[in-house]
């Protein structure tokens, strides 16, 4: 029988960032709703406890059976990437003639000028190389790119404009606390040692924080550590102990957890080169002006930070908007 592959890094109940967000929303919102019959491929090993999907699609782990894998990439009618590796696979090279579609999470080129704009002497990313990038968004008969803000490969190749959706289902009034908040991954473009001397919260993997406390010679003793686990990020930022996120990201595509910081009443400090066309007070690109920020904010009225926060989450409101996020896809997928 005749069928299409989507594939994937990961997918399930282990999420580690937001690629994996937005697989599972793939998953639950848009794969029930395909056409043509369908398989998804995870080009990973299957972790020993066990993954659940909430999808009925077909999932595949190459780990099950590398040879049948790759037979089963070759013999599908069309290959559409849902998140890919950020380094050369043989896999897709050899059926890069099947490359209906690929989603593009982060730009590659962006990312890796992170540390050197940042200034700093050594680099936390994970393995990626801007060829490749331009080699699979140049088979591709579709690239899609899911953030906010243009990126370089708008300039050099035919995109569509898909950014995530995120829904609002909080809505707290602000939180007066003056504690800063960080939930996210400790990569270079995140700006973890912004943290620094600053009394704060970090929600992320304590291997990786420690990297930045061991090569960096950074102390974070003001930084309370929590391991990261997805089913707990509900407890996190439903705290009341801090106020203050640090949502300063560097080319920062879309960013779950600055519209979760929103949604629980978090006035973020933003990098400025997020949602650009939204004039926002609070934005910082280095640790200076971070730390002038967290002083700003902290001479606020409650009627001051509740108007900036209402502000900028109603704006972000229009990607509140998953029914239209499902037929945009669906649009590409079963034409």
């Amino acid at each position: 029988m005749s069928y299409d592959v989507y594939y994937s890094t990961g997918g399930g109940s282990l999420v580690y960032g937001g690629s994996d967000v937005w697989v599972n929303n793939w998953l639950k919102e848009v794969a029930p709703k395909l056409d043509y019959p369908s398989k998804l491929l995870i080009h990973r090993r299957k972790p020993d406890r066990e993954v659940t999907f909430d999808s009925p699609i077909e999932v595949v782990w190459q780990s099950d059976g590398p040879v049948q894998f790759e037979q089963l990439m070759s013999n599908c009618r069309r290959l559409h990437i849902l998140h890919g590796y950020y380094t050369p696979h043989n896999i897709i090279e050899k059926n890069k003639d099947k490359l209906e579609s690929v989603c593009i999470h982060v730009s590659v080129w962006l990312s890796l000028q992170a540390g050197f704009q940042l200034g700093l002497p050594k680099l936390m990313h994970f393995a990626a190389s801007k060829d490749w990038e331009g080699k699979v968004t140049s088979w591709s008969k579709k690239n899609i790119w899911i953030g906010l803000d243009k990126t370089p490969l708008h300039d050099n190749r035919e995109v569509i404009d898909i950014p995530n959706y995120y829904e609002f289902t909080q809505n707290k009034k602000v939180c007066m606390s003056n504690r800063v908040g960080f939930a996210a991954r400790c990569e270079t473009r995140k700006s973890p040692h912004f943290l620094e001397d600053v009394d704060s919260y970090a929600f992320t993997d304590i291997d990786d924080f420690k990297w930045w406390k061991e090569r960096m010679n950074l102390k974070f003793e003001k930084t309370r550590l929590y391991q990261f686990n997805y089913k707990n990020i509900h407890r996190f930022f439903n705290r009341e102990d801090w106020g203050i996120s640090h949502s300063c990201h560097l080319h920062e595509p879309f960013g779950y957890s600055i519209f979760q910081a929103l949604d629980y009443g978090k006035l973020p400090i933003l990098q400025k080169d997020w949602l650009i066309n939204y004039e926002y007070p609070f934005r910082a690109f280095n640790k200076k002006e971070f730390d002038e920020q967290i002083n700003n904010i902290s001479e606020l009225s409650e009627r001051e930070r509740q108007d900036y926060l209402d502000g900028l989450r109603d704006y972000c409101r229009q990607y509140d908007n998953k029914q239209e996020w499902i037929e945009q896809y669906l649009k590409i997928y079963n034409e």
